[in-house]
């Protein structure tokens, strides 16, 4: 490369960013920049824009790129191109330094501008801020745009290691052996200590957090993977190379897995998160890269005469990938004629190599490739199972809907519907055929089946008022043969007629496994089990009848052999203790209590609260630990009937927030958040955003409507919405649509509303009505279908 031009590469949302510094003069020089990107059909990379963008011209003066790299800005949150320039004054022999940003894709701006009497070294990081930080003679010097000035860090430090710590406070790290002063050194013989010092607060922390002492002589170059601090401590995980061929895993400042190098003198270190798992890559002297397998530590891949090495989603997979750049180009005329461009999994592009020069690939890396095959033919396994559950159960749905059509075919010519055998076994029939034995089922509170069969009886029920709704649940014995397509169970609200409500089953929480201590002849009481079934109503509207009272009907149906059998009970609830703030949930008060009636409290929170699902993803580093944001931000306590929820207490109910905290993997999570308004999940999401690290992503995957209306609910409604609709064609009118359940106590009143539906003629617009109704429920229907799949799978 000719001596008065030098180009430097770097990367940025896939692009590959090229900065050129002439000099066309003895005096002057020229900074210019362009972008090139990878076209996937070419296989080669061209220039984006077609055009080369000046960025600093001095006329006067000469310039040096010193180091590009990218940062994140803390005031946009973006990263962004950081370049460093330095100017030789030749009458004060000093060094002027800029470091500049690209805003955007044509401009330049300056951060920090200032004079040096000595030439900066290599120990030069460009941090978050951006923040300039670098080190001379065991003295550590930082300035960014916020200091306004060159800093100088109180204490002496040979620096071993300038970085980024993924933690929510103190990112900025230098960890380095401390020097002593000369009245420090007289008289004292102690060896100088390794410490870890933050440039946020100035404060340390001993090494050992990171890195033991003891590895201090023989590391050449670290990274830090994940670090969190909990109870005043740091926990971490490294990964760092030694002088001695070796990759070594630290956690928590211990020793915990090594991998043997092929290289010797390695000089950085960095991750690359590809389609099948995550790369460790290290960077050697004279050219030799080699890469290793985070989770099994091993070595993946080796390269050698490498000029370059970068990372980032070249082509736009949606995963990084490793550009190794085999030659240098010297002006915006020439291309990249030798380079790789690999994943060491599906992508794969080469230019101006052999394919037996791509890849030098070891025993232990022809291990793990068969390993990773493995993994990817389990994953496409289970993939398969999945899609063959869907179209099962599509198989059934449709099913479900030609019966119905078949049932509205011969309701609507007057013929007697036969249902198949299919239908019998626990389909949904639009025609509720009763047997004769029906007839003889007297007309009271508790209806039983002459069949013999075992009906789940109800074992207790409460009620809990959370915020402005009544919260009713009934917690079922089931019987051996209790099966989900063999029963079917429902709530309404009987008395007062017109309130509107919600009903949902759930499964009981179970008990902990550990058993109480207590005398060992003691008694104990038999664990409930079996599901709970929890209706949902607005409390306002029942405070306004006089009684304040409430009647909630449980109806337990079955279908065998062409049978019916139903059970209902009624359960009176007095409300008057909702006026004098009673039936509040005890977790707002204590969560560690263990008992039934927590247990409870939780059904119902679950239920009363809105409810959102939050995904979580981290593109380059392990996920945060969310649970202990809620602890330390929002003092959340964990419920101890169910750890994986957090309850957020509030002096009212109306403030209080559920948290549900499940980890997924490594790099995402998944967050449901229950909350009684959209004001409170603001300012939770605002709280959020402003603890996660810039490498996460939150994405909204299911809203509280959505979960709150289950398929089955569904299904209830576009079962009713035809049978209404058949109604207004055969009485002529298009009446709204009724929330609440009719129950059929009186067989003449059935036989009377049969009658008047089977009458034959109808009216075109209503029928057309009808049908584009049952469509739209349809709809709804199939969506909350897909919705729970998809919140299943994660």
């Amino acid at each position: 490369m000719a001596s008065d031009q030098r180009i430097h590469m770097v990367t940025l949302h896939g692009d590959l960013v090229i900065f050129q510094c002439k000099h066309p003069s003895s005096k002057g020089s020229e900074i210019t920049f362009w972008r090139m990107s990878f076209n996937r059909d070419s296989g080669t990379f061209l220039n984006k824009d077609d055009k080369i963008i000046p960025m600093y011209e001095n006329a006067s003066r000469a310039a040096r790129i010193v180091r590009c790299t990218t940062a994140v800005n803390v005031k946009t949150r973006q990263r962004v191109l950081c370049i460093l320039l330095r100017l030789h004054r030749k009458r004060s022999q000093g060094f002027k330094y800029m470091l500049y940003s690209l805003n955007s894709r044509t401009s330049a701006k300056l951060h920090v501008e200032f004079s040096l009497p000595y030439e900066m070294g290599n120990d030069i990081s460009i941090l978050r801020g951006p923040t300039l930080v670098w080190s001379h003679e065991d003295i550590v010097f930082y300035t960014s745009a916020e200091t306004g000035s060159v800093k100088e860090v109180p204490i002496r430090l040979k620096v071993s290691f300038l970085g980024e710590l993924p933690l929510p406070q103190r990112q900025l790290a230098i960890l380095g052996s401390q020097k002593m002063t000369e009245e420090e050194e007289v008289g004292n013989d102690t060896e100088d200590k390794t410490v870890l010092y933050f440039l946020e607060d100035g404060r340390t922390f001993s090494s050992d957090l990171l890195l033991p002492s003891a590895y201090s002589l023989v590391v050449r170059c670290m990274l830090v993977l994940s670090a969190k601090q909990v109870d005043g401590l740091l926990r971490s995980t490294v990964v760092a190379a030694t002088c001695r061929k070796q990759l070594v895993r630290f956690e928590n400042g211990l020793p915990e897995e090594v991998c043997l190098l092929p290289y010797e003198e390695p000089q950085s270190i960095r991750t690359v998160h590809v389609g099948s798992g995550c790369l460790i890559v290290i960077v050697f002297e004279r050219g030799n890269v080699c890469a290793v397998w985070k989770d099994t530590f091993k070595v993946a891949a080796c390269w050698t005469d490498v000029r370059l090495v970068l990372v980032d989603d070249f082509v736009g997979a949606g995963f990084e990938q490793i550009l190794l750049i085999f030659e240098e180009i010297d002006s915006a005329d020439e291309i990249l004629g030798k380079f790789l461009l690999t994943d060491l999994c599906g992508v794969h592009y080469s230019l101006g190599r052999a394919e037996s020069e791509d890849v030098n690939r070891c025993e232990t890396a022809e291990e793990n490739i068969t390993l990773t095959i493995q993994a990817l033919e389990a994953r496409l396994q289970s993939g398969l199972t999945f899609l063959q559950d869907l179209r099962r159960d599509l198989r059934v749905k449709d099913h479900v809907i030609q019966q119905c059509v078949s049932a509205l075919r011969d309701l609507l010519s007057d013929r007697k519907h036969v249902a198949s055998p299919a239908l019998q076994e626990g389909l949904v029939s639009l025609l509720d055929e009763q047997s004769e034995e029906d007839e003889c089922a007297p007309r009271v509170r508790m209806m039983e089946t002459n069949s013999g069969e075992s009906l789940p009886s109800v074992e207790r029920v409460w009620h809990r008022v959370i915020g402005q709704r009544l919260v009713f649940g009934a917690l079922l014995a089931p019987t051996n043969q209790m099966t989900e397509s063999d029963h079917m169970i429902a709530a309404v609200i009987a008395t007062p007629p017109v309130v509107e409500s919600v009903n949902k089953i759930i499964c009981y929480p179970e008990p902990l496994t550990s058993v109480p201590p207590g005398p060992p002849n003691a008694k104990r009481s038999k664990l409930p089990s079996g599901p709970a079934i929890l209706i949902v109503t607005d409390l306002a509207p029942l405070l306004t009848f006089d009684p304040i009272k409430c009647s909630v009907l449980l109806c337990f149906s079955t279908k065998e052999a062409g049978s019916a059998s139903r059970h209902c009970e009624l359960v009176n609830l007095d409300l008057k203790g909702a006026l004098e703030g009673k039936f509040q949930p005890r977790l707002f008060e204590d969560c560690s209590i263990d008992s039934d009636e927590s247990r409870e409290d939780l059904l119902s929170l679950t239920v009363a609260l809105e409810s959102w699902c939050f995904r979580i993803v981290s593109t380059d580093r392990t996920v945060v630990d969310v649970s202990r944001f809620l602890e330390d931000e929002f003092r959340a306590k964990r419920i101890k009937i169910k750890p994986q929820y957090l309850l957020s207490r509030s002096t009212h109910a109306s403030g209080a927030m559920l948290f549900h905290w499940k980890p997924c993997s490594s790099f995402e999570g998944m967050l449901d958040v229950y909350c009684s308004d959209h004001l409170s999940l603001l300012r939770f999401l605002d709280s959020l955003c402003n603890f996660l690290p810039v490498s996460h992503c939150v994405k909204l995957l299911k809203t509280g409507q959505g979960r709150n209306r289950s398929p089955a609910l569904f299904m209830e409604h576009e079962i009713r919405a035809v049978k209404e609709g058949v109604a207004d064609l055969i009485h002529g009118r298009a009446e709204e649509p009724s929330s609440d359940l009719i129950i059929h106590i009186s067989r003449e009143q059935w036989l009377k509303e049969r009658s008047d539906q089977l009458r034959p003629l109808v009216d075109v617009k209503l029928y057309h009505r009808m049908v584009e109704r049952a469509m739209d429920v349809k709809m709804a229907s199939d969506v909350a279908t897909l919705m729970e799949a998809e919140l299943n799978e994660y």
